[in-house]
């Protein structure tokens, strides 16, 4: 855990306590608040770093002290639910948007619309991002940061191959069989157990026309029966089902993969550490639809905040444009606000123009789904490995998978 002090000068708390003025700026802690802006985040890897320099820069600014704390994201909602017992959550909690209407229904988040109404800025922010902070009409927090999944291909690999962009998700399989070489796999995925493993296959589920919980049926034995195929041709490695989505990007990175799945998260990364690697992001294949995984952040103040007004300041700041475009590059996120998204970077680069443009295409589970999501995801990650590895056939699969969803849901 990282405290950022105060500016030195024996001011400490009453900097913590006075209304900073000037354009931008935001207000400090009012003065019944004598402690810094705890900030709970699962941003682990190379993303805690742009994190906490953002946080550094608004208590240079502001003279408030923040103290993040990093919880592993497979961690991060049981910590915050054992923690509401003995009272000691955190002013903010950034969260994924999957994550608030369990939070909310918990009453753990605190209810945000009158601040936001206020604030008057709502209307800035992209309408299918916004509504994934609403739980039952109301506004739980604000939505933050955004990213979707795209294919990242290597280009020097298809033009050897003669081959074009695929649209289809059957041109998907015939391209990466058709790329795959010793030493080679055509496509790369994250399959790991968990909401990060299931996101492919996902994706390729809804494609096909499928509904998140519904499977039993045509597009749910289809999206098993590919990725099975995927795996029996060699065109995707069996190990992709212990794979993450930096495992996946590695071996795209050291081109043991011509194409991966995957999100814009290593867009810098991959610019810096392999200059001469020739790629490039294209939009997801479609069959019954133009399809791509949303996955979002918001900001919320949580049941035992001691000082919601200076979390309230804090959250406004990091939303400002140009605190934003300072930042979102550094994370490699997308804007969620159009003030934002008009700068130069997200019009002109062509990788970020790709991901952008698939938002207007972009589900993320929401209402009462959203509720019981996790643990829906876990069962489509179990029903994609028992496919994929032999140990059920994807038709059987997809009849278990069924039964659980319908169990979570209270069928």
């Amino acid at each position: 855990m990282t405290n950022y002090k105060i500016k030195p000068g024996g001011l400490a708390l009453a900097l913590a306590c006075i209304l900073i003025a000037g354009p931008g700026v935001a207000q400090a802690q009012s003065a019944s608040c004598d402690e810094p802006i705890s900030f709970w985040h699962y941003y682990g890897g190379g993303a805690t770093a742009p994190l906490e320099k953002l946080l550094n820069r608004y208590t240079e600014e502001t003279g408030v002290e923040v103290e993040p704390r990093l919880i592993p994201f497979d961690d991060f909602v049981r910590t915050i639910l054992q923690s509401s017992v003995s009272n000691d959550l955190p002013e903010i909690a950034l969260v994924n948007v999957n994550s608030i209407a369990q939070l909310s229904e918990a009453g753990l988040i605190t209810e945000m619309t009158d601040r936001i109404d206020a604030w008057g800025e709502s209307d800035l922010y992209y309408d299918d991002l916004w509504k994934n902070v609403f739980h039952n009409d109301k506004a739980y927090g604000v939505v933050h940061v955004a990213d979707a999944y795209a294919l990242w291909y290597n280009k020097t690999h298809f033009a050897e191959a003669e081959l074009g962009l695929p649209a289809t998700w059957d041109d998907l399989i015939e391209s990466a069989q058709t790329l795959t070489a010793d030493g080679r796999s055509g496509i790369a995925m994250a399959l790991i157990k968990g909401v990060e493993g299931s996101t492919p296959v996902v994706i390729r589920h809804l494609s096909a026309g499928g509904s998140f919980t519904e499977w039993n049926n045509e597009a749910g034995v289809t999206t098993l029966s590919q990725l099975k195929a995927l795996v029996d041709s060699g065109a995707m490695s069996q190990g992709s089902l212990n794979w993450n989505e930096d495992d996946a990007y590695v071996q795209f990175q050291n081109e043991q993969a011509s194409m991966m799945i995957n999100s814009a998260s290593y867009i810098s990364d991959i610019r810096e550490q392999s200059p001469d690697l020739e790629w490039g992001i294209a939009p997801l294949p479609t069959d019954a639809t133009a399809i791509t995984r949303l996955d979002s952040e918001a900001l919320t103040i949580t049941r035992d905040a001691a000082c919601p007004d200076a979390a309230w300041e804090l959250i406004k700041w990091m939303q400002q444009p140009r605190v934003m475009n300072d930042y979102l590059p550094e994370r490699n996120k997308l804007p969620v606000r159009s003030d934002v998204a008009e700068a130069p970077r997200w019009t002109t680069d062509e990788p970020f123009v790709v991901l952008i443009e698939q938002l207007g295409s972009a589900w993320t589970p929401t209402g009462e789904v959203a509720i019981h999501a996790a643990e829906i995801f876990t069962r489509i990650q179990e029903a994609a490995q028992a496919a994929m590895s032999g140990s059920a056939t994807p038709e059987a699969a997809a009849e278990t998978l069924q039964s659980q969803i319908d169990a979570a849901l209270g069928g």
